[in-house]
C-alpha cells in the first residue's frame, strides 16, 4: 500500500489554470478527488509527496514507475 501521493492535473476541459497538484493521504483519496473534478481531463497520481510544477516530466515518471494511475482524454 502506498502512503501519501500527489494528484497532478495537467489538462482541463474548459478553464486552463495550468498544471496544478495536491498531496493526498492515499491513492483512493486522490482518484476520488480527480473523478470529482469534472473539468479535469488529463491527470495522474504520482507516488510520494514531491512538489510538481508545469515542467514535471511525466514520461520519466512513467518510465520509473512513479505514475500509479493516469487518465488522459482521448
Amino acid at each position: 500500500m502506498f502512503e501519501s501521493v500527489v494528484l497532478v492535473v495537467y489538462g482541463w476541459e474548459s478553464v486552463q489554470p495550468g498544471t496544478l497538484s495536491w498531496v493526498f493521504p492515499s491513492l483512493a483519496a486522490a482518484v476520488h478527488a480527480a473523478e470529482a473534478m469534472t473539468n479535469a481531463v488529463n491527470w495522474a497520481v504520482i507516488a510520494g509527496t514531491a512538489a510538481v510544477d508545469a515542467a514535471f516530466d511525466l514520461a520519466k515518471l512513467r518510465a520509473t514507475g512513479g505514475v500509479l494511475v493516469e487518465h488522459a482524454a482521448a
